[in-house]
């Protein structure tokens, strides 16, 4: 197979507590979770390898010794990046920022979208942003209801299509030079948040459009969905 992607490094991020799963991670991370007879993170690298993805960077945290251990017998290869358990979503990156080039991608651990990784790179260069974001459309399954301070409704929109982030996204070096340090140290998902927020304000964020096959767990009820359909998720066409 000719590698198109084997310069790309794919920074997972891991290292999350994965406190809605409950029980399922008191003894370990989220990722290694099972869906099936793989776990999580098993079926994401399955696909990225598919791929032709050769590059991986681990940002690990919570249970970080569990995870790379398992880890480092799947994938020899692996990099690690440990931040420990506190760091929040883009401090968990910026440690990891020595591995970052023109051509990495950025996963959550507990998120596979069936995304064609050429073509978001080719959109990524394409736009010349600081980063992409892959988004998807998403039916809203409620009316939605807008007032004035006065309670006077101003408009209504019944189950309105909207776009959320399936988080993965391209992101370049040059990134964390327009980024301030609070923003970096932010807890949890903040800092990406208000990093995002401050470059659409200097129009460096693309957006990517995704709308294939996609599964996030982020409870037990997802996990549990996700189980149920794994076969159309994870099955890979090769």
């Amino acid at each position: 197979m000719n590698n198109d992607l084997k310069n790309i490094n794919m920074v997972i991020l891991c290292g999350g507590r994965g406190s809605r799963m409950g029980k399922l991670t008191k003894k370990i991370p989220k990722p290694m979770i099972k869906v099936g007879k793989l776990s999580i993170i098993e079926h994401k690298i399955k696909y990225y390898k598919s791929q032709g993805v050769e590059k991986f960077i681990f940002c690990l945290g919570y249970k970080a010794s569990v995870l790379k251990k398992f880890l480092q017998k799947k994938n020899k290869e692996s990099v690690f990046s440990d931040s420990g358990a506190s760091p929040g979503i883009l401090k968990r990156i910026y440690n990891a920022k020595k591995y970052l080039n023109e051509n990495t991608i950025i996963s959550y651990g507990d998120t596979l979208a069936k995304i064609n990784f050429k073509d978001l790179i080719k959109q990524h260069k394409i736009s010349k942003c600081l980063i992409t974001l892959v988004a998807a459309p998403i039916k809203n399954p409620f009316g939605l209801v807008n007032w004035d301070k006065k309670g006077k409704a101003i408009n209504f929109k019944e189950k309105p299509i909207l776009n959320h982030f399936v988080g993965y996204a391209v992101i370049t070096p040059k990134f964390f030079n327009k980024i301030s340090n609070k923003i970096v140290n932010l807890p949890d998902g903040k800092g990406m948040i208000e990093a995002i927020n401050f470059l659409i304000k200097k129009r460096r964020v693309n957006i990517y459009k995704f709308n294939d096959l996609q599964v996030t767990i982020n409870s037990p009820d997802e996990l549990k969905n996700a189980k149920l359909n794994y076969n159309k998720y994870f099955t890979i066409n090769e």
